[in-house]
């Protein structure tokens, strides 16, 4: 039913009763879960109110693979977070290291940054040109991609910027 329904994700779950009822066993269960997840177009807390309001006997099983899936986003949702985190400190890194060593070869500096080499060769290029909007532009759009700054980061970014083509670290 489930897969006849896969197209009209709203009858999947207007029939959640009789397609679980087909379910035989936990790992049928799990699959279905996961597959209705995938097909039916509903967030997992969303998903999770509906089987809640349900009175099957299987919920138990079905709130256990929600639960795995929830707890799963969670740690894959903080695993990114401190990724972008650390990204955002690395790019800080580089812009204060410029700042303080100008000489400072692009090899040692993505060694000193943990940047890539050929992302602090793009790095020194553009700053190289000396324009202030154009280095701006690079560290928000390409090293900075989806991670937001907030007003004070935001501020500071462009502090190091101002000073990094002034030449001066004062």
């Amino acid at each position: 039913m489930a897969l006849s329904f896969r197209h009209q994700p709203y009858l999947i779950v207007k029939y959640l009763r009789l397609i679980f009822e087909g379910a035989d066993g936990k790992a049928s269960i799990s699959a279905l879960t996961h597959y209705i997840l995938g097909v039916a177009e509903r967030l997992e807390e969303e998903f999770k109110a509906i089987i809640e309001n349900t009175d099957l006997e299987i919920i138990p099983d079905v709130m256990s693979t929600l639960e795995q899936i929830l707890t799963r986003g969670r740690k894959e949702g903080m695993e990114k977070g401190m990724e972008k985190g650390k990204q955002k400190e690395r790019i800080l890194h580089l812009l204060k290291t410029a700042l303080k060593f100008p000489e400072m070869a692009a090899v040692d500096l993505a060694d000193f940054t943990g940047l890539p080499q050929e992302t602090v060769q793009d790095f020194i290029a553009i700053t190289a040109k000396g324009d202030k909007d154009k280095l701006l532009k690079y560290v928000q759009e390409e090293l900075l991609a989806d991670i937001p700054l907030n007003a004070e980061e935001m501020e500071k970014l462009q502090e190091l910027v101002e000073k990094l083509l002034a030449g001066t670290d004062r």
